[in-house]
C-alpha cells in the first residue's frame, strides 16, 4: 500500500517529467538541436535510452528489496 508521502513524491516526479517533456516539445529549435547534438556525440546512439532503462530497473530493484526484506 502506498503511503501519503510516497504518493506526493510520485506526483512531484510525474510533474517534473511532464514539465521537462513540455519544455522540450514546445521549446525553441536551438534546445532541440542541443539535445540532438548531445545524443549524436554519445558513443552509441541508444545510450540515453539504455541509461534510463537501467536506472529505472535499479530503482525498482531497490524498492523491491526495501519492501520485501525482513
Amino acid at each position: 500500500m502506498v503511503t501519503g508521502w510516497e504518493m506526493k513524491a510520485l506526483l512531484v516526479l510525474a510533474l517534473i517529467v511532464f514539465a521537462a517533456a513540455t519544455a522540450l516539445a514546445y521549446g525553441h529549435a536551438d534546445v532541440a538541436a542541443g539535445v540532438r547534438d548531445a545524443v549524436a556525440h554519445t558513443s552509441w546512439p541508444t545510450e540515453p535510452t539504455a541509461l534510463l532503462i537501467s536506472g529505472s530497473a535499479l530503482i525498482g530493484l531497490g524498492g523491491a528489496l526495501r519492501r520485501f526484506t525482513v
